[in-house]
C-alpha cells in the first residue's frame, strides 16, 4: 500500500497545442496505455465527499486508487489489487483494501452499492521536467476525446510558478479544468 499526497496542476488543450507540446518536450518519449475503471454508488456518494474511486489497469496489473480532499491537493490511497474491472459490475467491500473500506464506511456506504460506472482510456507520455513530472494525456471515452497536460510537483507555490510559465511558452492562461473522473461523469 502507497499513500502520497498530490499536487497538480492541470490544462485542458486542443489537438493543435497538444501537438506542439509533444514535439517540444515529449520527443523520444514511449507513450502508454492505460485504462481507468471509476467507481461509485448509484447515487455518487464518493463524488458528494469531493473523492474519487478507481481501478486502472495497466501492463496488465491493477491499482485501485482512493483520491479524497487533502489540505493542499489530494490524499492518495493506492493498492495494487486482484480485482478484475467490468463496466456495469458491483464491488464487494469485501474485496476492498483496509482503509479505503473505513474511509467508504465513514461516507455511508453500503455493500454492494458500489458499481463500476465506466471507463476511460488514456494514452499518456511522461518526462521529467524541472525536476517535476511532467504529463502529456490524450483521453477518450464515450465518444469523446480530450487533451490534457498535468505537471505533478512537490510544493504548490513553486510548481505553480513553473507550471504557469510553461504555458506562457505556448499562449496559454492556467485555467484549472475539472479532473479526469468529473469530466467523464458530467458527459455521461
Amino acid at each position: 500500500m502507497a499513500t502520497n499526497n498530490e499536487i497538480e496542476f492541470k490544462q485542458l488543450l486542443d489537438v493543435h497545442t497538444y501537438e506542439k507540446i509533444k514535439t517540444t518536450y515529449f520527443e523520444g518519449e514511449e507513450p502508454f496505455s492505460q485504462t481507468n475503471y471509476y467507481i461509485d454508488t448509484p447515487d455518487f456518494k464518493l463524488r458528494n465527499h469531493k473523492s474519487a474511486l478507481r481501478i486502472r489497469v495497466k501492463n496488465e496489473t491493477y491499482e485501485m486508487t482512493l483520491k479524497v480532499p487533502a489540505k493542499v491537493g489530494l490524499t492518495e490511497y493506492n493498492h495494487m489489487v486482484n480485482v478484475v474491472p467490468k463496466v456495469g459490475t458491483t464491488i464487494s467491500k469485501a474485496n476492498l483494501p483496509s482503509d479505503i473500506k473505513y474511509i467508504l464506511d465513514s461516507y455511508g456506504v453500503e455493500d454492494k452499492e458500489l458499481n463500476i460506472l465506466g471507463a476511460l482510456t488514456t494514452i499518456r507520455m511522461e518526462t521529467n521536467y524541472k525536476n517535476e513530472l511532467l504529463v502529456l494525456d490524450k483521453s477518450e471515452y464515450f465518444d469523446k476525446t480530450d487533451y490534457e497536460l498535468e505537471f505533478e510537483v512537490q510544493n504548490y507555490d513553486q510548481g505553480l510558478e513553473k507550471f504557469e510559465r510553461l504555458l506562457e511558452k505556448f499562449q496559454l492562461k492556467h485555467e484549472t479544468p475539472k479532473n479526469k473522473v468529473q469530466r467523464f461523469f458530467d458527459y455521461k
